[in-house]
């Protein structure tokens, strides 16, 4: 008869250690997906953030010039690699007139996963520069999208707008 007690317990035990080897392992799964959405999340926010320093970054630099085609020189004097029209050259030091004869144009680089400037080829980002010139404003739409995106989506990673006014200073053309 004890060794009737004693399967009794034995298999209480097995049941018992059962369930204990069942909940570890929902909790584990869940632990998992925690820690997979968590980097996924972090991977995000550091596209994001160095989607917002390049873009506020060509944002501060069109905004200190005084026609369109300056922004655009001196963007091309700061970031060499990028797709620039073929207006541009670098070591143009044509002055600056009231009328400026460019009035839009566009303007991309391209960044690897890593978020450092790379080829057309090898780029996981892309960043487009829309500059336009009406009168006295400079209008420009910086927007950086995922260039290898899934089908379907094609909601940029970020999008900045911003305006600049063109200040006429005494004697700027003497400049």
């Amino acid at each position: 008869m004890v060794h009737r007690n004693r399967a009794r317990s034995s298999s209480l035990f097995l049941m018992e250690l059962i369930l204990a080897i069942l909940f570890f392992s929902v909790a584990s799964a869940v632990c998992v997906q925690f820690f997979v959405k968590s980097h996924l999340m972090s991977r995000e926010s550091g596209v994001l953030t160095n989607a917002v320093n390049e873009c506020s970054g060509i944002a501060e630099i069109i905004c200190t010039t005084d026609s369109l085609s300056e922004g655009v020189r001196l963007l091309r004097l700061q970031y060499a690699e990028g797709e620039y029209p073929e207006w541009v050259d670098a070591s143009d030091a044509q002055d600056t007139v009231e009328d400026d004869p460019v009035q839009q144009t566009r303007i991309s680089f391209y960044y690897d996963e890593f978020f450092e400037i790379c080829e057309r080829t090898n780029a996981a980002y892309a960043l487009t520069v829309d500059l336009t010139q009406e009168e006295q404003m400079i209008n420009v739409v910086l927007e950086v999208n995922a260039s290898r995106a899934k089908e379907g989506t094609d909601e940029p990673v970020y999008r900045l707008e911003t305006r600049h006014h063109i200040a006429r200073r005494t004697g700027y053309r003497e400049r």
